[in-house]
């Protein structure tokens, strides 16, 4: 067998010779992909919203933390709740700040990243089809926003466990540990935790939380391609999807129906499984999903 320039070629020199031009080529595709998820993570970051967006969450985050301390600053040792009890979702002192988390909390989400807008013009100097663009960009929406808020929630519990003890001899149910151990309810929402490991109930709720606001800033990105509505400014549809959720729960307040309101999965206490939760997120994401895939077909190629 001969090359091109009449020089004699094993058939082991031809197979390590194609062997080494495919790595080459998965090589380049993988360098390619990892340029072009670069390229949408900075872009992202490099928004005004995002980082209007993430100082406030960071700013509720430690103000939570803060507000804690100065509460129980020179208390006696007696009354002092463990680094659990003063984390941002399940502390007594920092009730106002848990409160605007709370009601803030789909707007945070849907705003922290508001996706793609069709009169950004940066991305027409990407060379790749619509399909790896849109698909692409969403899955950093999602990625960031999980990482954003687990972080802040994260450095939360971080900070309590430097500024409060790991064992309180107090607790904010005011009850004997044998007593609070023989209190939980099994139809709220991973209260056993509570009682067994709080540290564990608390990471638990970062990570539903953070997996929901996931899910909310992928609805945000899906209806930026709906047409009129992605002719909003990106702050306008993050009010509007945060009016969406709003309405959900007050619907779900006033027909008992929890399940279907977010509030139920982001303060800790209410009668809702992780069946509801599951069903609840999904469905969220599978709008947001349904919208993007929408917008695929529509949208033109890059």
């Amino acid at each position: 067998m001969c090359d091109e320039n009449g020089n004699h070629r094993t058939f082991n020199n031809c197979k390590d010779s194609m062997i080494t031009e495919i790595r080459a080529g998965v090589g380049k595709e993988e360098l390619k992909k990892m340029k072009c998820i670069r390229f949408f993570v900075k872009n992202q970051i490099n928004r005004s919203e995002f980082k209007v967006t993430f100082v406030i969450l960071f700013l509720l985050g430690t103000g939570g933390m803060i507000m804690g301390y100065a509460q129980n600053y020179q208390n006696d040792l007696v009354f002092l709740r463990s680094a659990a009890d003063n984390f941002l979702l399940t502390s007594t002192e920092s009730r106002v700040i848990k409160m605007m988390f709370s009601l803030c909390f789909p707007l945070l989400a849907a705003a922290l990243c508001t996706g793609y807008r069709r009169g950004n013009a940066l991305f027409s100097m990407l060379r790749m089809n619509k399909k790896q663009y849109i698909y692409g960009n969403a899955l950093v929406v999602i990625g960031i926003t999980v990482i954003s808020f687990m972080s802040v929630l994260g450095l939360n519990q971080l900070l309590c466990f430097v500024a409060f003890p790991l064992s309180g001899s107090d607790n904010r149910w005011g009850m004997t540990e044998y007593d609070l151990m023989n209190s939980f309810q099994a139809d709220l929402l991973f209260d056993i935790w509570s009682v067994q490991n709080p540290y564990v109930y608390n990471l638990l709720y970062i990570v539903i939380i953070s997996i929901l606001a996931g899910g909310i800033a992928f609805l945000d990105y899906g209806l930026g391609y709906v047409k009129r509505l992605g002719q909003l400014k990106p702050v306008l549809l993050s009010v509007l999807v945060f009016l969406v959720f709003i309405a959900l729960f007050v619907i779900g307040d006033l027909l008992d129906i929890p399940a279907i309101s977010f509030l139920a999965y982001i303060e800790p206490g209410h009668a809702v499984n992780l069946v509801q939760y599951a069903a609840f997120t999904g469905c969220i994401y599978v709008l947001g999903m349904v919208l993007t895939i929408k917008g695929k077909k529509e949208y033109e190629y890059i």
